[in-house]
């Protein structure tokens, strides 16, 4: 009776049909590529659009959140101008309201801000609508953003942090 070979040196007879290759062929993979490539064009297509009322709703609630936490990090008021076409953040430095960089927020096409607050006359100087004081003793307007016939209540951050449990 000969000897038992050792297990890593015995070989198992190739599978019928294979010449001993494993793997996919081009063919495979360029087939697997275009389903993938099929679904992900139905499910974009498919998709609906961002609704601007709900974006530019939850970007000023953002906004307002990024201010009120801007004023009690540097201890400067912070204050949000609003107009027809859109709304700016704003700084109190050196005795005088000032823009912050890179604040100007347009507001989509179609869509309009609905305030007690009214905007700035021409030639008024540009101060803010929305205040936020350092200390947080903070009175914020309410804010409603509008498109066609429905409306988009502004959160505030003062208003989401009374409500948390």
């Amino acid at each position: 009776m000969p000897a038992p070979r050792p297990l890593s040196s015995q070989t198992s007879p190739p599978a019928p049909g294979r010449t001993g290759e494993a793997g996919l062929s081009l063919v495979e993979v360029l087939v697997t590529l275009s389903i993938s490539a099929f679904a992900a064009v139905l499910i974009i297509a498919t998709s609906r659009p961002a609704d601007p009322l709900r974006s530019d709703g939850e970007e000023l609630s953002r906004t307002l959140a990024q201010l009120e936490g801007r004023a009690r990090i540097s201890g400067k008021p912070t204050g949000l101008l609003l107009d027809e076409t859109g709304y700016t953040g704003m700084v109190w430095a050196d005795g005088n309201w000032s823009a912050l960089p890179r604040s100007r927020h347009p507001l989509s096409r179609g869509v309009e801000i609905r305030s007690l607050i009214s905007p700035p006359e021409r030639g008024e100087p540009q101060t803010p609508q929305l205040v936020f004081d350092p200390l947080g003793h903070s009175t914020i307007d309410p804010v409603i953003l509008a498109a066609q016939n429905r409306e988009w209540p502004v959160a505030f951050p003062a208003a989401a942090a009374d409500t948390a449990p």
